[in-house]
């Protein structure tokens, strides 16, 4: 009987250790499984966290921020995605949210997801009246008179007041 050179025992090794590492990481592989589209319909009642996946108009899309009834494709809060995403496994997007699940004045958590609704950016045709919250210029502005044209941040006279506590500005990541 031969002996096994040591080349031979290194090579033998190597096939070894590479037949181990890919019996390890087949589950992981089989477990990685495409989104189903008829699972993943957009629908506008809903409330989509950051991270969520939809298909919508033959498209794939993912949520930049929580926001409710924003169509994908034409609104910056959805990003297009160009492969079909994967949904099982631990990389799993977050669910979208049905309002009716969620008690009103409620703020829910899930796996380190805080739901805040940033309001609407302010435009110089809508009539906004007391108690309205707006975007504008990186800020939160909420009316302190009935108002119409008059730009958050101009004090003459003051029609606008800087929100400072809002959840939208300190969920916000530092520049």
């Amino acid at each position: 009987m031969m002996k096994a050179t040591p080349s031979i025992r290194r090579t033998r090794t190597l096939y070894g250790l590479l037949l181990i590492i890919l019996a390890l990481g087949m589950p992981a592989l089989a477990s990685a499984e495409a989104c189903d589209p008829e699972d993943h319909e957009w629908v506008p009642s809903r409330y989509y966290p950051a991270g969520s996946v939809v298909f919508h108009n033959d498209n794939w899309y993912e949520s930049r921020e929580i926001h409710e009834g924003k169509e994908p494709g034409i609104t910056f809060d959805w990003k297009r995605l160009f492969s079909v995403p994967e949904c099982g496994g631990d990389n799993a997007p977050p669910d979208p949210i049905d309002p009716a699940d969620v008690e009103e004045g409620v703020t829910q958590t899930d796996s380190n997801t805080e739901f805040c609704e940033r309001p609407e950016q302010w435009l110089f045709a809508e009539s906004y009246s007391v108690g309205s919250q707006v975007s504008h210029g990186g800020k939160i502005w909420e009316a302190i008179r009935d108002t119409k044209g008059d730009m958050p941040g101009i004090q003459e006279p003051p029609h606008w007041k800087l929100v400072e506590d809002h959840c939208a500005i300190q969920s916000q990541p530092a520049l």
